[in-house]
């Protein structure tokens, strides 16, 4: 539009210096018939006034027809500036028109989808050509960190942006989540507007940046930038990308609840393998979820059983495998029972051995305590399945169970990779424990001072003897549990 209205106004100078060059021209003959005249022996050679009247005439319409011209070029450069200028506004327009339609493709498309990564993907991805941009990416606030993250990025050095990491309140992101406002940047940002940005780096022409939040709470920021070019971002491209940020907010925000229900009931599942549906509920009450991160790694004291089937190995040689497994079945059943009747965790089944703990993640007020209430059904349930088993099959009768309960202070919490793991303890006492349980005769408990201890002489127990363990530096003060 500007180099059009240049030529128009070339144009009109042109005509002004044609005109005056005319006049010029004009004035220089009438200049040169009167000099003649003046000269002339007498007015019969030549007669002055007609050419003299003519040459006036002639320079007056001359004169107005420059005028005219002029006056008219003037009108048709007014026009051209109003014509131009409402381009200008049309294309400005259907840019913008074509921006938010392009927008509310990329919403519909976020909308439709569940993934969270896929959502932060198509946003950075898709925002480069709705903006006609180089850079964009989207950060959000990291649970463990409480930092901005940033989590999907697109576009000239995305590789480097992707996982890092700006404390609340520094650089501009940082700046716009803190005091919630959208910014519009045209020229290169000045550090110390904004503490914390980096000094060295890219050049970012122009720039965009809005906080991502649900009502008031912010969960994040949109970035978009221009960089190494001539081109910069409007005030209708800052309200655009408003507009559009509220919609990506809820995608996201629908996408990290799916994803953390999801999680819940995975994590709801787990629980339930090793707890009781009573312990779980009760879980949920108390922390409000089943995140089992927190007590990763956790030091603490807790009381472990091992409970393990005598005379097992003699079953394999004289009952098919199908009974076998049948009857291991049942047998992983009652244990279940008896653990889960007294608020304790089943850790895992290991052939014919069980593995049990007291005391996380749900406190008791005394964990040993509910262990030997669990030793005992234990023996209950187990001469119960016997028996029942028994009448079919006389391959059975050898067989009992063996008991150990340790208490001490181990590692527990959730052990393995991220699309498997465990919830478990770890430590000496749970290899004491172990050591108990091997060691115990058919229908036994055995257990150990500090355990006996806990009880307060709730229990009935006999010193057996000191017992040096395999992998214990110590002798063990070992002690039998009286089942009367």
């Amino acid at each position: 539009m500007k180099q059009s209205i240049e030529k128009i106004e070339r144009r009109i100078w042109q005509l002004m210096l044609m005109a005056i060059i005319v006049i010029l021209l004009l004035t220089l003959t009438l200049l040169a018939i009167q000099f003649v005249g003046f000269i002339g022996e007498s007015k019969k050679i030549l007669s002055f006034e007609g050419p003299y009247k003519y040459s006036i005439f002639l320079f007056i319409l001359v004169l107005l027809f420059c005028a005219y011209m002029i006056i008219n070029q003037r009108k048709f450069l007014q026009i051209s500036k109003a014509f131009f200028k409402e381009k200008e506004a049309a294309d400005i327009l259907s840019r913008n028109v074509k921006t938010l339609s392009s927008l509310l493709e990329v919403s519909s498309s976020i909308n439709s989808k569940q993934k969270l990564s896929d959502i932060l993907t198509t946003i950075s991805r898709e925002i480069l050509t709705c903006f006609d941009a180089d850079q964009s990416s989207v950060m959000l606030i990291d649970q463990a960190s409480g930092l901005l993250k940033t989590q999907a990025a697109s576009g000239k050095g995305a590789e480097y942006a992707t996982d890092a990491m700006v404390p609340m309140g520094e650089s501009v992101a940082g700046w716009v989540l803190k005091n919630d406002k959208a910014l519009l940047l045209n020229g290169q940002v000045n550090p110390s507007d904004f503490p914390g940005t980096p000094i060295k780096g890219r050049v970012i022409n122009s720039a965009l940046c809005i906080p991502l939040k649900i009502g008031k709470k912010g969960i994040g920021v949109l970035n978009v930038n221009v960089v190494g070019r001539d081109s910069r971002f409007s005030e209708t491209d800052l309200k655009l990308l408003t507009i559009f940020g509220n919609s990506a907010s809820v995608a996201i925000h629908n996408a990290m609840l799916l994803g953390e229900r999801t999680r819940r009931i995975q994590l709801q599942s787990l629980f339930e393998q090793y707890h009781s549906p009573q312990v779980v509920q009760k879980l949920i009450k108390q922390t409000g979820s089943l995140d089992p991160r927190p007590k990763i790694r956790e030091k603490m004291e807790l009381t472990v059983l091992f409970a393990d089937i005598r005379e097992f190995t003699s079953l394999l040689s004289t009952i098919n495998v199908e009974d076998l497994v049948d009857f291991l079945d049942l047998f992983y059943s009652a244990m279940t029972k008896a653990v889960f009747d007294n608020d304790g965790t089943l850790d895992k089944f290991i052939g014919d051995e069980v593995m049990a703990f007291f005391g996380a993640p749900l406190s008791l007020e005394n964990p040993a305590d509910n262990a030997f209430k669990t030793a005992k059904e234990m023996l209950v349930l187990f001469h119960e399945l016997k028996e029942k088993i028994g009448k079919n099959s006389s391959s059975f009768e050898k067989i009992g169970i063996g008991i150990g309960i340790n208490t001490g202070e181990v590692f527990i919490g959730t052990v393995g990779s991220e699309k498997r793991y465990e919830y478990t303890v770890i430590g000496d006492a749970v290899n004491l424990a172990h050591r108990l349980c091997s060691y115990a005769a058919p229908d036994q408990i055995l257990t150990t001072d500090k355990t006996i201890s806990k009880m307060n002489g709730a229990i009935s127990s006999a010193f057996l003897k000191d017992i040096s363990f395999k992998g214990i530096t110590e002798a063990v003060h070992v002690y039998t549990v009286n089942l009367s």
